[in-house]
């Protein structure tokens, strides 16, 4: 028979599973672009969109969804875990 865990212990592990996420995420990131900067210089001058080599808009994009990612992480969570402490209360005070 096994215990239920505590809920702060369940917040926590999932707290760290996030972080470890993100800075996954982060490695890639850093990586898979490295790689596609390597290609991209050595395919020469005529790859270019708008003026600005193809790798530079795959790091522009995927560095604005790293970001995203990062702030869902570092400031999303207490925010959204408020709101529904908030609901909660208000619930608890109807009934």
């Amino acid at each position: 028979m096994t215990t239920p865990e505590d809920p702060a212990m369940t917040r926590a592990r999932q707290r760290v599973a996030e972080v470890s996420d993100f800075y996954y995420h982060l490695m890639v990131f850093v990586f898979v672009n490295a790689l596609l900067i390597i290609i991209d210089r050595t395919a020469g001058p005529n790859d270019r969109f708008i003026g600005l080599d193809w790798a530079f808009w795959i790091i522009l994009l995927w560095g604005l969804g790293l970001v995203g990612h990062g702030i869902s992480v570092y400031f999303g969570e207490s925010r959204v875990q408020k709101l529904y402490e908030e609901e909660k209360a208000r619930e608890q005070i109807r009934t």
